[in-house]
């Protein structure tokens, strides 16, 4: 197999406590002892109806739908076989929501550009008579029985993990968006998502400093022209189906991964 594309390091300088310290770019997702909650849906997603409203980022609510849809290649089937290179299409869509967010979500950001850049680049060497990564299960599975996972440390399951964890904060982070009252701030709504999330795989140093530059995030009100385009009442139920997706395809790589003993991969 070629060789691993390596992980870059992000440079933090403003932390609010005046000092400059250096992380891995996947420390935003970084693994600790702490137990994963296993989360279980067989949700099915209807079918939605396409809205074009996109800022100048290129985001667009309806086109991170129909990437993750199209990973879901039995969407009636609550172990639905995962699309890697939809689910990959999917991630990069949401790339573009997070450079609406500000600096605090470049960790997220350069976290998963890192990481779609390597499963990317196991989905591009699998041209073989018979693929190996053209879905997350058939990837896990392939390295698995070929004792991949402790001879590459940047292997399918472990990169994927990172993305996955990221995953859930995002989708409890757009719900929320929704869900929460108009009186919650976005500062409170990405507290609470990151407090049920990411929180558990970080150390005091990281948890303070995302919470710091959560303060900085934009206002409701401005996320709601991001996400909508000044079409939210038009939009709002798409919106919906599309966090229902995204879960969707969690509940599944959740479930896998526990049922290979996975969830706490270094």
């Amino acid at each position: 197999m070629d060789a691993m594309i390596p992980v870059d390091t992000l440079e933090v300088t403003d932390t609010g406590f005046n000092e400059q310290f250096r992380l891995r770019t996947d420390s935003i997702t970084k693994s600790s002892s702490t137990d994963e909650n296993e989360i279980r849906s067989s949700d099915v997603i209807e079918p939605i109806v396409k809205t074009a409203h996109s800022t100048s980022s290129g985001f667009d609510v309806h086109n991170v739908y129909e990437a993750f849809l199209s990973a879901l290649k039995e969407p009636e089937n609550p172990k639905s076989p995962i699309s890697t290179q939809d689910y990959i299409n999917g991630y990069r869509e949401l790339v573009k929501f997070f450079d609406q967010l500000g600096y605090v979500f470049k960790f997220v950001k350069d976290d998963v550009v890192s990481k779609l850049t390597i499963l990317q680049h196991f989905v591009d060497q699998d041209n073989g008579d018979t693929p190996h990564y053209d879905t997350i299960q058939k990837a896990i599975d392939y390295e698995t029985d070929n004792n991949l996972i402790k001879t590459y440390p940047e292997n399918f399951p472990r990169t994927l993990l990172r993305l996955h964890r990221a995953l859930i904060f995002i989708e409890e982070f757009l719900r929320g968006l929704s869900e929460r009252p108009s009186s919650d701030s976005t500062v409170t709504i990405a507290t609470n998502a990151y407090d049920s999330t990411l929180y558990y795989h970080h150390g005091f140093l990281i948890r303070t400093t995302v919470k710091v530059g959560f303060r900085a995030l934009p206002s409701r009100k401005q996320l709601d022209e991001i996400l909508f385009h000044g079409q939210k009442s038009n939009m709002i139920e798409q919106y919906k189906t599309f966090i229902k997706t995204i879960k969707q395809i969690y509940d599944i790589i959740e479930e896998y991964y526990a049922e290979k003993k996975y969830l706490q991969l270094p």
